[in-house]
């Protein structure tokens, strides 16, 4: 499983840079910060075609390397934190997360093993909006600087 969305299971896309562990490092003072891109490929999702992708803008951390960011966690909890955040999920266009925990289980062979869980509004249009649940459980490649994407082929 990679990622499910209520009961629909959708496979990462691996070959694409829309699907990365980005960490950046500014300076030894202050902890790595890192975010992360999942890109879905396309299945069936409430009768549409859809390629769901989840965005997290950057984390901060006190981390003074990557192997010292696993088993961080990170938790947002209301839909007004993701927004300020600008975190989205998109399924059939760009809406917040009500709420997720994102956790770094482990990093091997310049990839990081990520678990993301929450809820993520499915229309924000719908009144009430819809949302439905998801988890990710997926390893993405770690990206540093442009180079590393040599590593994976893309």
């Amino acid at each position: 499983m990679e990622l499910l969305l209520d009961k629909t299971n959708f496979e990462l896309n691996s070959r694409t840079r829309g699907s990365a562990f980005f960490v950046h490092i500014d300076d030894e003072e202050n902890g790595l910060e890192y975010s992360i891109d999942c890109s879905f490929k396309e299945n069936n999702f409430q009768g549409e075609s859809v390629n769901p992708s989840l965005s997290i803008n950057p984390i901060e951390t006190n981390a003074k390397n990557i192997q010292e960011l696993v088993g961080k966690s990170f938790t947002v909890d209301t839909i007004e934190e993701a927004d300020e955040r600008e975190d989205t999920f998109y399924i059939f266009e760009h809406e917040p997360l009500e709420r997720y925990e994102l956790k770094i289980l482990e990093i091997k062979n310049d990839r990081a093993h990520i678990r993301c869980t929450g809820i993520a509004v499915v229309d924000g249009y719908a009144d009430p909006y819809t949302t439905a649940e998801f988890k990710i459980d997926c390893w993405l490649p770690i990206v540093t600087n442009i180079k590393d994407w040599a590593k994976f082929g893309l």
